[in-house]
């Protein structure tokens, strides 16, 4: 068995929201991928996504032949656990979805989501990298009740069996990803031995689909959410993370989003992609300056200045987000701690009595908060748990939170 690890992470309680499990797996790409799919389908209920045509599945093979050998080895560990032979043309076997409902070809998600922060590096204590970003969405079954739709009975809570997956492959880099609803490369937030770090946001104007298929279908190259495991599989630095991208078909299918990526030296950026000229462009931090990313394209709105109109009263709207980051930023001393990098984050939790006027989806709340310290690497991670009632005088909502828990190299 590759899996020498799959335990809890905390005990779990019945009126806890989340219950997260610590896996760790080791071996061969192949032998990776097989267990892992083995875990999937028995554990996860995982059914693999289905190709429109075989010449999608065909020419998806060759694509990572050719360009991330790493996923087609762990593709065939995936279709060995299945049951299918290598030249199987009718299922994707480079992902390995569970717990979503109602995917919907050709629909927007509609809604504000995530945000993330990377101090400079110039201003750090003992010039650490310090990175942290809260993961937003409903906390309900996906796609369901986005779509105002009853979920099959027995369906599972967005993010609520959270994978802290750990790989330690035969001649590649060890790496940690912090994510849900997807075993063979959970998305969310990634980071790798050598200190690169990944994580994506909700980015409306983008280009691609929504609410749809993780997998198979027409998608062809990588989606967003694989480039996690692709970045994280190739490349150490946040330079040769950009010419990985340039080289590379990204498509997006489950939601349109922009990703920042950070490395210890400090160096960080944005990747979005133009919805006009679909271009890669890249959105870098500055000297001495941090960087925030909430769910309005950098490239376009790089600073308050070319914020269009909007009402600070609505907490989670992207730029009232943005806004709140500066200020809290501004009243930070440095030099900064990691300790900072979450204040930075929590100043912007989400969880609202009126997710209307706070512009959040429906029953939207912070699921996972996550910090990094690069120089280490190390990620510590804290799960969403349950509320514990309105705040006065506020539109916020008080939560339960797990303690940080922390994996590292």
């Amino acid at each position: 068995m590759a899996i020498v690890k799959n335990d809890p992470i905390y005990p779990f309680k019945d009126s806890d929201y989340s219950n997260p499990r610590h896996i760790i797996v080791e071996g061969s790409y192949e032998e990776i991928g097989f267990d892992l799919g083995t875990l999937a389908k028995s554990e996860y209920g995982c059914k693999l996504c289905v190709y429109d045509d075989p010449v999608y599945a065909e020419a998806r093979r060759e694509y990572m032949a050719a360009n991330w050998r790493q996923m087609l080895e762990r593709s065939k560990g995936v279709q060995s656990a299945y049951g299918l032979p290598e030249n199987d043309v009718v299922f994707d076997a480079t992902v390995l979805p569970f717990d979503w409902y109602d995917e919907a070809r050709g629909a927007d998600l509609g809604a504000n989501t995530c945000s993330g922060a990377v101090l400079p590096i110039e201003k750090t204590k003992e010039g650490a990298t310090f990175v942290s970003r809260n993961f937003d969405l409903t906390a309900m079954p996906l796609w369901s009740g986005l779509l105002g739709k009853i979920p099959p009975e027995g369906a599972k809570n967005a993010w609520s069996r959270g994978v802290v997956l750990e790989t330690r492959p035969k001649g590649g880099f060890r790496s940690i990803h912090v994510g849900g609803q997807e075993m063979l490369a959970p998305w969310l937030d990634a980071i790798n031995e050598k200190g690169l770090y990944i994580t994506a946001m909700h980015d409306p104007w983008g280009v691609g689909d929504e609410i749809g298929s993780p997998g198979g279908q027409n998608v062809s190259g990588v989606t967003l959410t694989q480039l996690f495991a692709l970045l994280i599989d190739t490349c150490a630095t946040v330079e040769e993370a950009k010419k990985v991208i340039l080289k590379n078909r990204i498509m997006q299918t489950i939601m349109r989003g922009h990703m920042m990526i950070a490395d210890k030296s400090g160096d960080a950026t944005v990747f979005e992609i133009d919805r006009h000229s679909q271009a890669y462009v890249f959105v870098d931090r500055e000297a001495n300056e941090p960087l925030f990313v909430t769910n309005h394209p950098n490239s376009r709105y790089p600073g308050p200045s070319t914020y269009p109109d909007f009402d600070m009263t609505h907490e989670h709207n992207t730029f009232t987000r943005q806004c709140i980051l500066r200020d809290t930023y501004a009243a930070l001393t440095p030099p900064f701690t990691k300790e900072d990098v979450t204040a930075l984050t929590d100043s912007i939790h989400c969880a609202f009595v009126d997710d209307e006027l706070a512009e959040a989806g429906p029953k939207e709340r912070t699921l996972v908060n996550t910090t990094a310290d690069l120089s280490k690497p190390e990620i510590s991670v804290r799960w969403y748990l349950g509320d514990i009632g309105p705040v006065a005088g506020t539109n916020q909502v008080k939560t339960r939170m797990s303690e940080f828990f922390s994996f590292g190299f």
